[in-house]
């Protein structure tokens, strides 16, 4: 956990930019950075919940039972925590979206012919000076929409979840 929580004082924006000006940005190596720190967050929320579920009556029930360790974690651990693990994935990919229209905006994302919502917010900006401000409006929205509707699809989901953990 100490690699975990020195992974998540570093700021994914950071090794992003480090990591573009580097190597050429690719789709892969763009993903590659991604999914490298995305997995940090999650990973010390699974360690929290699974160290709280440790500590709940069934768990220590089942121990006392003579359950092994495995069985404690595959049949009563993981099925009880994978609520949490799917929203906080669903949060992840909101985040991971704004990560490369941050890394696009500032020029450092895929290459052209390919293109992202943040590269088409940089060439707009260039054209919002001599009056065509419609530009950045349509990937400026895209980018507000989708997040938002990933992030009220977890909302949903943890809802969901937590009204299944207390019937």
């Amino acid at each position: 956990m100490r690699i975990v929580d020195t992974g998540v004082a570093i700021p994914a924006l950071f090794l992003l930019l480090v990591a573009a000006t580097l190597i050429t940005p690719t789709i892969p190596v763009l993903s590659l950075v991604i999914g490298c720190v995305s997995w940090l967050v999650p990973a010390r929320l699974m360690r929290a919940e699974a160290a709280t579920l440790r500590e709940r009556d069934f768990v220590k029930a089942i121990t006392v039972m003579g359950a092994g360790r495995l069985r404690v974690v595959f049949q009563h651990l993981l099925p009880n925590a994978v609520g949490t693990l799917v929203v906080a994935g669903t949060f992840q990919i909101a985040d991971a979206i704004l990560l490369v229209a941050y890394v696009s905006f500032l020029g450092l994302g895929v290459p052209p012919p390919a293109t992202d919502w943040g590269a088409m917010l940089s060439k707009g900006i260039t054209y919002t000076y001599d009056g065509a401000w419609w530009l950045i409006l349509p990937p400026g929205i895209a980018i507000v929409l989708v997040v938002c509707a990933i992030n009220f699809v977890g909302d949903g989901l943890r809802d969901a979840f937590a009204a299944r953990g207390r019937a």
